[in-house]
């Protein structure tokens, strides 16, 4: 990995990408959960949970790597919504709600024991090969643009299996949930606070960071751009990129402001750099630099680096 001319990591500057990319995946599985982003959360960590104790072994996982290479019923073992509940730090009723809606769209159903399964028909299912496949698009954009940043990770080796886009996914799914743990618990939130504080920062800082002098400029956790760089965003607008019922957001909101992680500019909401600068924030900056660069990592052992990630890229017409 590289960090080109940049005096330090360009960590805020990764930060506002990753928000970018990880709430692409959450709007992609939504649109397969036909459900709001905390429905596509939930959705998410069934998955995982289903899978964890098969996939500890390195060698099971990449046995699953392909879009087709769905692991079947034996490998799930189901997990109970209070276990969701607590991992998404999501009030039991909450969760309870969610995975209802799961369950009656056929997307997940209930074990033996009566924990919940995503089971292998809907893994496999039209739906989820489709949600793969943008997943894979996204995050071949995702690497590309930290590549732009001088973030670069080569392959380490030729890719593990001609089709690998399903492990691709899973990953980023992973790091979705990932993220939204260290958004949540780095400051206090519940899961819905915290993806409506990653919305907010992405409208009101996603510009900045693409910006071909702006983004250097403020890439680092002690550059901070100045507030009146920052796009206000509406919280209606939030409200819809979330899918997420207005009352629902406006509450949120309102706590926000209580707290003083929001502030009102006009009719649009902004997280201020007075918010930014606090220490669990900027905690939070550098965890999800680890947690990034953990990502690459993963992908270059995979066999998928820069260079694979552009000819992907152009082959598909993208760049």
């Amino acid at each position: 990995m590289d960090e080109g001319e940049i005096d330090g990591p360009p960590s805020r500057q990764v930060i506002a990408l990753s928000i970018d990319y990880v709430l692409k995946i959450a709007d992609i599985v939504t649109q397969g959960a036909q459900g709001d982003l905390v429905t596509a959360v939930v959705y998410l960590a069934i998955s995982r949970a289903n899978l964890r104790e098969a996939f500890k072994s390195p060698r099971t996982a990449r046995r699953h790597a392909g879009v087709l290479d769905v692991p079947d019923d034996q490998a799930r073992q189901s997990v109970s919504v209070l276990a969701i509940s607590r991992e998404l730090a999501l009030p039991y009723e909450t969760t309870r709600r969610h995975v209802g809606k799961l369950t009656a769209l056929g997307l997940c159903r209930r074990g033996e024991d009566g924990g919940v399964v995503i089971p292998y028909e809907v893994a496999s299912g039209e739906a989820s090969l489709s949600g793969i496949d943008a997943i894979w698009r996204a995050t071949l954009v995702f690497i590309c643009d930290l590549d732009a940043l001088s973030v670069t990770y080569e392959a380490k080796r030729r890719r593990i299996a001609p089709d690998f886009r399903r492990i691709v996914a899973r990953m980023a799914a992973y790091y979705l949930l990932d993220l939204l743990n260290l958004a949540r618990a780095s400051v206090g939130l519940n899961t819905q606070t915290a993806l409506l504080v990653l919305a907010i920062i992405r409208a009101n800082s996603l510009h900045i960071a693409r910006d071909a002098e702006a983004g250097p400029r403020y890439a680092r956790p002690d550059t901070p751009p100045p507030d009146d760089l920052r796009r206000p965003v509406t919280t209606h607008a939030i409200a819809r990129q979330l899918k997420m019922p207005y009352e629902t957001a406006r509450r949120q909101v309102g706590w926000l402001e209580e707290a003083g992680l929001c502030t009102r500019r006009g009719r649009g909401l902004v997280i201020p750099t007075s918010a930014l600068e606090r220490p669990e924030m900027l905690h939070a900056i550098e965890a999800n630099w680890a947690l990034a660069r953990s990502l690459m990592e993963n992908l270059a052992g995979l066999g998928l680096g820069a260079a694979q990630a552009r000819r992907w890229l152009q082959r598909d017409g993208r760049t």
